[in-house]
This record gives structure tokens, C-alpha cells and sequence, in this order.
């Protein structure tokens, strides 16, 4: 299992480059061709969740700047331990980068340092877009299965395993941690359409990997859990760029009275639900509308 997460770590550090910033160092990996989108990534994760997640933006004419939260693979924690110290590290590191503007996408636990970037650096942000985003306090929602599965080094490893072997059982399951309220035959219908598509069910395949090797990745996660217990507000009405909330209405986390919050109170927001959506958005079959609006905001 060592050496499995060490090939990891290889593999990883190839699609990545550390940017050194006034605030610190922090891994960014980009992709893709276009108007740039900073995707930044939920917990546990790193900056290839961030990659994954917003594939549909890279294929709809974006590029992906994609960074590792500190805490996260090879971003030190040091380099920006609450949202606020994030939102400055990504300006930072849009220096180093010679990046001017960028819509900015915040993925679950990336929802708070995104928001904090919008109202910090409003010249810098074309729009904002949250993706079933953390946005009010919130303690950690897991059982043991879950716990026994994302938090052990060993459970992490043989999710990933199974994914590569079964990966239409990693879908089903997928749908069913990440969903609440959705009947069985509405679980299957989910599965069938992740399946029905190559390109979507090897990125939801990829999924497990991004949580792994876990001590890599730990630290990150403990930190984002203490910052969203005690999260203070966000400056919500501080923002100006055009923003589009986007929430399923099936998610396996109670975060709709997030979006909900949010949209009234930054200024004009646009809030739109996903029918049947689980928390992994992009792998929600009613997810075509928020994907164009999407991509309206991003190239326009």
C-alpha cells in the first residue's frame, strides 16, 4: 500500500507545478484552452478533484487553473489556514502566473475562500460560481461506513481499487453517499445515466483517488472542518461580480438553506436547484441548464 501511494504522489506531481507566492507556495495544475476558471476544490480533495469536477467547463472552451488548497497534497497549510488567507493566496498565485481575471468556482468546503475572493478582489473576478457550496457553519455529516471508507489510509486504497475493477458499483455507490431522499428505482436511473456515458463514469472513477494518498491530504481536511464549525460570515453583500449558486435538491448534506442564504444576500445572484441533484453535481442527470448558464458567465 506504500508503495501504491507513493507511485501516487508521482503520478500527481507530474500534472502539477509548485508557484511560489508572496504568500506562500501552493500546487496548481491547468488544463484546457480559453477564458480561465480557478476551480477550487471541496474536502478532502486537492487540485485534481478541482480538475475533475469542472471537466465540463475545460470542454466547453475554459481553462482549468486548478490549485490545491493549503493543507491539501503538496500546499503547505502555512500558505493559508482560514478562507480569507486562501482567497489572498489564490490572488497571489494569479500573480506569479501573470493571470489578470477569472471566474471563480467554489466545490463544497471551496465555497467559503471563494466567496472571500470575490468580495476581496472584485477586479480580479468575472463571476462567481458555487457548486453545492459550504456557506453557513456546519459540523462534519459522515456515519461509520463513511468514516471507515475517506478517513483510514487503507479504506481510501481500496476504494480506488474497487473503482478501477467495478466501476459501476463505484457510481451506484457514489449516488447513494452523496444523495438523501432519492427512491431506489431514482438511485438506479442516476447510475444508469453516470454509465450510459465513458467520459462521465471514468471521471466519477477518478473520484476516490482524489481523496487519496490520505495523509496527504488529512491536515487539509481537519483544518476545513474547524473553519466551517465556527465559520463566521461571509461577505456576501460585498460581492459584485455576476454569481450563479447551484444546489441539488437531493444532496446528502443539509445545504440548501445555504444557497438559499446566500442568494439573498448577494446582489443579484441567480440560484438555481438541480431535480434528483446529489452533491456530486457534475454527475447529476438534470445538470445540462446550470452547465450552459455555466458556461455563459465563464466566456462571456
Amino acid at each position: 500500500m506504500s508503495r501504491w501511494a507513493e507511485n501516487l504522489m508521482r503520478s500527481l506531481d507530474g500534472r502539477a507545478t509548485m508557484v511560489e507566492t508572496d504568500l506562500g507556495p501552493v500546487q496548481v495544475a491547468r488544463e484546457g484552452d480559453g477564458p480561465r476558471v480557478l476551480s477550487i476544490h471541496g474536502s478532502p480533495g486537492g487540485f485534481d478533484q478541482g480538475l475533475v469536477w469542472a471537466q465540463r467547463l475545460r470542454t466547453g472552451g475554459c481553462q482549468l487553473v486548478a490549485p490545491s488548497r493549503p493543507g491539501y497534497l503538496r500546499t503547505p497549510l502555512d500558505s493559508g489556514r482560514s478562507p480569507s488567507e486562501q482567497a489572498d493566496l489564490y490572488a497571489s498565485m494569479l500573480d506569479a502566473l501573470h493571470i489578470d481575471k477569472v471566474t471563480i468556482l467554489g466545490i463544497s468546503s471551496g465555497g467559503p475562500s471563494a466567496v472571500h475572493f470575490a468580495a476581496r478582489h472584485p477586479n480580479r473576478t468575472k463571476a462567481l460560481l458555487l457548486d453545492a457550496a459550504v456557506l453557513l457553519p456546519i459540523s462534519p455529516v459522515s456515519n461509520a461506513i463513511e468514516r471507515a471508507i475517506f478517513e483510514s489510509g487503507a479504506g481510501v486504497w481500496l476504494s480506488c481499487q474497487i473503482a478501477k475493477r467495478w466501476p459501476r458499483l463505484t457510481a451506484a455507490f457514489v449516488v447513494d453517499v452523496l444523495s438523501a431522499g432519492l427512491s431506489k428505482d431514482r438511485k438506479r436511473d442516476a447510475v444508469d445515466w453516470i454509465t450510459s456515458s465513458p467520459a462521465r463514469l471514468d471521471c466519477v472513477v477518478e473520484l476516490p483517488a482524489s481523496l487519496a494518498p490520505r495523509r496527504f491530504r488529512k491536515s487539509g481536511q481537519r483544518n476545513d472542518e474547524s473553519n466551517e464549525i465556527n465559520l463566521e460570515p461571509l461577505p456576501f453583500a460585498e460581492v459584485t461580480a455576476p454569481t450563479l449558486i447551484v444546489q441539488g435538491n437531493n444532496d446528502a448534506f443539509p445545504l440548501i438553506d445555504h444557497a438559499i442564504s446566500a442568494a439573498s444576500k448577494i446582489p443579484d445572484a441567480e440560484l438555481m436547484f438541480v431535480e434528483e441533484g446529489h452533491h456530486g453535481l457534475p454527475w447529476c442527470r438534470h445538470i445540462d441548464a446550470v452547465s450552459r448558464r455555466q458556461l455563459e458567465l465563464s466566456l462571456a
